[in-house]
Formats: C-alpha cells, sequence, structure tokens
C-alpha cells in the first residue's frame, strides 16, 4: 500500500481571475485579428458584436 502525504489543512488559494480575464481577451483579439486578415473588416466588426450580443445575454440569464 502507497503512503500518503498527510492531509493539510485547507487555506485560502490563488486568485486567478485576472490572468485568465487577460489570455481570453488575448484570445479574442486574436481571434478577431485573423478574421479581419482574412476576409475583412465587416466580418471581424459583425463577429465583434454578434460576440457582444451573446455576452449580454449570458449576463442577463
Amino acid at each position: 500500500m502507497r503512503d500518503f502525504e498527510p492531509r493539510r489543512p485547507a487555506g485560502r488559494v490563488e486568485d486567478f481571475t485576472q490572468p485568465f480575464l487577460w489570455m481570453a481577451g488575448l484570445v479574442v483579439f486574436i481571434g478577431l485579428f485573423t478574421l479581419w486578415a482574412s476576409f475583412g473588416y465587416l466580418v471581424a466588426l459583425a463577429a465583434g458584436l454578434v460576440l457582444r450580443g451573446l455576452i449580454d445575454l449570458l449576463l442577463r440569464a
């Protein structure tokens, strides 16, 4: 049988909200830039408006 580490008391954990939001923003920026480079400004603008609408719907739910 394996020996396991003794349990440590639960404490505070790091808050990774800000790094997640920065990386999510970067991914969205890269995606919109790729759309813009591939198909033009109007497609990237439409995708951004659709994403904003979806976010608004999620916040209302």
